[in-house]
C-alpha cells in the first residue's frame, strides 16, 4: 500500500444512494449519494499502511466514525501524505471550501472543525479536487486495491 509511516490521508468513498445511519455516539446523521471525503491521520502503530488496509478490509469492531459510513459505502482510493507534521484540521478546511456539503461533527469529536467528511459533488468534480489535493496539499495518489 503506502508505509508504515505516519501520516494523513484523505479516504474517498462512494455512497450509491442517500441514507440515514446511526453513527455511534453522534447519533443519527444523513448522507447524501455521491462521493465523499473523509479526513483522518494515522500515527499510531503500523502508520498508513495499517490504517487504509484496516478500512479496505473492513473494520471488525466500529472505532471510529467512518468505520459506520463503510458499512455502507465503497472505497475509491486515497490521498495521502507522509509528513510527520498533523495536517488533518487543515486539509479538512481545505476541504471543506470546496465541497457541496459536510455532515456535521463527523469525524471531528476530538477537535474544533465543524466535520471531517465533506460531499464532493459529481465524478468531474472529484478528479478535480484530486488534483487540486496534489498540488495545493501536496497529498499523492493511492489506490486502494480492496473495494474499488
Amino acid at each position: 500500500m503506502t508505509s508504515r509511516s505516519p501520516g494523513t490521508y484523505i479516504l474517498l468513498v462512494e455512497l450509491s444512494r442517500n441514507l440515514e445511519i446511526e453513527v455511534g455516539r453522534l447519533g443519527m446523521r444523513r448522507f447524501e449519494a455521491g462521493t465523499h471525503a473523509y479526513v483522518g491521520s494515522a500515527f499510531g502503530p503500523g502508520g498508513l499502511d495499517a490504517r487504509l488496509g484496516r478500512y479496505s478490509r473492513g473494520p471488525r469492531k466500529k472505532h471510529w466514525h467512518i468505520d459506520y459510513l463503510l458499512e455502507h459505502a465503497g472505497m475509491r482510493g486515497a490521498l495521502v501524505s507522509t509528513e510527520a507534521t498533523r495536517l488533518e484540521c487543515a486539509w479538512a478546511d481545505w476541504l471543506n471550501q470546496r465541497s457541496a456539503g459536510s455532515v456535521e461533527g463527523f469525524g471531528s469529536s476530538d477537535c474544533r472543525c465543524h466535520s471531517h467528511l465533506f460531499l464532493v459533488a459529481g465524478e468531474s468534480e472529484a478528479e478535480e479536487m484530486i488534483r487540486a489535493a496534489g498540488c495545493e496539499l501536496k497529498a499523492r495518489q493511492l489506490e486502494v486495491v480492496h473495494g474499488l
